[in-house]
């Protein structure tokens, strides 16, 4: 919104002098106001650059200081015509002071775009001081394109397939992180060598050492791996090299 003063109440432009009958010439030959009203504003004539300067002059009993931000802005000087400091990267005001909506940051290198996901966030908006994105339900992280901690395959987030043996999981791939109790595999569904059972939730089985003859470990450990028989549920060891039994 532009508020444009009546030409004939501006100083130098009031009265009936010649001066000023001149410059209220001057003024609507070259359209000078007109420019204002265009959006995007248009490239003041020269005539109307030197008009305006001077009223400004006038109004403000001599030229204003530039007041350039010194975090914002590229340099100390402003435009002539209005003040309009040169601003570093995604930072506005005339005296580029302050960061374009949609990133934040203000400081000696500018600002940072918010860059928000468009998959997890609800707009491209964000803090201006930290950055933080505002997420969607489901979603985390300062661009709020990450799934929440036992989750992953963002931006179908799901649940991590652990068997209750881990809480956390590969964000991309679902692989399950640090399995506990003895287990290994993509979902922990299995006993890390030395061990047996079967540690698929709802088995009701943990993961024991084998006993071959002694346990993980100990010097008397003398397999590799071992099973349960199907049929006799006897352990079978699976021998180191050099030795033989089960």
């Amino acid at each position: 919104l532009v508020l444009l003063p009546r030409v004939s109440e501006l100083p130098g432009f009031h009265g009936a002098e010649a001066a000023a009958a001149a410059r209220r010439e001057e003024l609507e030959r070259y359209r000078c106001l007109e420019a204002f009203r265009m959006a995007p504003p248009h490239p003041l004539a020269q005539a109307c650059t030197r008009l305006v300067c001077s009223v400004s002059a006038l109004l403000h009993s001599g030229a204003l200081p530039c007041q350039c931000d010194p975090q914002g802005s590229r340099s100390s000087e402003c435009q002539a015509q209005g003040g309009q400091c040169e601003c570093k990267p995604h930072v506005l005001g005339r005296r580029c002071d302050r960061c374009t909506p949609g990133s934040y940051g203000f400081g000696p290198l500018g600002c940072s775009p918010c860059a928000c996901s468009p998959e997890g966030s609800v707009s491209q908006l964000c803090d201006a001081v930290s950055g933080q994105c505002r997420c969607q339900p489901g979603a985390v992280g300062r661009q709020c394109d990450q799934c929440q901690p036992g989750h992953w395959g963002f931006p179908a987030c799901r649940p991590c397939q652990c068997n209750g043996h881990a809480e956390e999981c590969d964000p991309r791939t679902g692989s399950c992180l640090r399995c506990r109790d003895h287990t290994a595999g993509r979902h922990c569904e299995r006993c890390q060598d030395g061990y047996y059972g079967d540690p698929v939730l709802g088995s009701g089985q943990q993961c024991r050492p084998c006993p071959c003859p002694g346990y993980p470990g100990t010097r008397h450990y003398h397999g590799s791996a071992c099973h349960a028989d199907e049929e006799t549920h006897h352990i079978v060891c699976l021998c180191a090299p050099g030795y033989a039994g089960e």
